[in-house]
């Protein structure tokens, strides 16, 4: 783990056997806007075979400043997601997208993720992938979008969601957020109030990691209602708190509770995708 000066360098805190022998396929491009190549990386177990479909986890980062945000597949988190997928005998996908501009441009940032995930599925073959085993992880300010494209999608496209430490309701947060974000973008980037409209057997089995110690005591707050939501709409549901976790604590808290959540995330992730679910 990188030293805590250089943030986007440092890796989970969790580890596995095997974990630096994943297959790297690297900067496929799944969209260009303008001048600007988005890409995507996909990591593969050793034992993975050519021909073969294995189910995927799509792993959406957060919110930051445009120039940040570019390389973000290559941080040492996702770095790390991505080869943890690949050791527990799933392929992981981790890519870039656009900056949301403090959620002013959540429908750009949305298509790309959508764009994302329709390019990963129409090449299923060629990637090695199983369309219909397709998994999504998110966190912090990335969820907003991730977790609504999942709701949209419903569980009949996408077999079970992990988010950590998200914003689930950008209309409770108005007041952090920039003026030029009007309302009505709020509301419809607000996981909460699309759950709301929703069965509880349409929403895909969910796992929820709260940072106790969170920096924006908002977020918890939004979380907080989310997974009573869904609870009340009897959603498969899996919460963790981690009392003393800062957000990020995936990278950021080198301790038990830490490594306990990211190994049953994966856990969770794989109960729902490999083969026997």
């Amino acid at each position: 783990m990188a030293d805590k000066d250089n943030p986007l360098q440092m890796r989970l805190v969790y580890s596995l056997p095997g974990i630096q022998l994943a297959r790297v396929r690297r900067d496929e491009v799944y969209k260009t806007v303008g001048d600007l190549a988005l890409a995507y990386d996909v990591y593969y177990p050793p034992d993975f075979v050519e021909g073969e479909q294995r189910p995927c986890v799509v792993f959406i980062h957060g919110e930051g400043p445009a120039e940040i945000l570019k390389n973000a597949k290559d941080w040492g988190q996702y770095v790390s997601w991505g080869q943890l997928a690949a050791a527990s005998g799933l392929i992981g996908v981790t890519f870039n997208h656009r900056s949301s501009e403090w959620f002013t441009n959540l429908p750009e940032v949305a298509s790309d993720v959508d764009d994302l995930m329709s390019h990963v599925r129409q090449n299923a073959a060629g990637l090695g992938i199983d369309p219909e085993r397709i998994g999504v992880w998110v966190c912090s300010g990335g969820t907003p979008i991730g977790l609504r494209m999942v709701l949209k999608e419903g569980a009949g496209r996408v077999r079970c969601c992990g988010v950590y430490y998200g914003r689930t309701n950008l209309e409770m947060m108005r007041a952090k957020i920039k003026p030029e974000a009007t309302d009505e973008l709020l509301r419809e980037f607000s996981p909460e109030l699309i759950l709301r409209t929703m069965d509880g057997k349409d929403v895909p089995p969910l796992f929820i990691a709260r940072a106790g110690k969170d920096g924006l005591p908002l977020v918890n707050e939004t979380l907080d209602r989310f997974a009573a939501l869904a609870i009340e709409k009897n959603v498969t549901l899996e919460f963790m708190n981690h009392p003393d976790g800062e957000h990020g604590f995936d990278f950021l808290n080198d301790d038990e509770r830490s490594r306990e959540i990211i190994g049953r995330t994966l856990g969770f992730l794989s109960s729902h995708l490999l083969p026997g679910d």
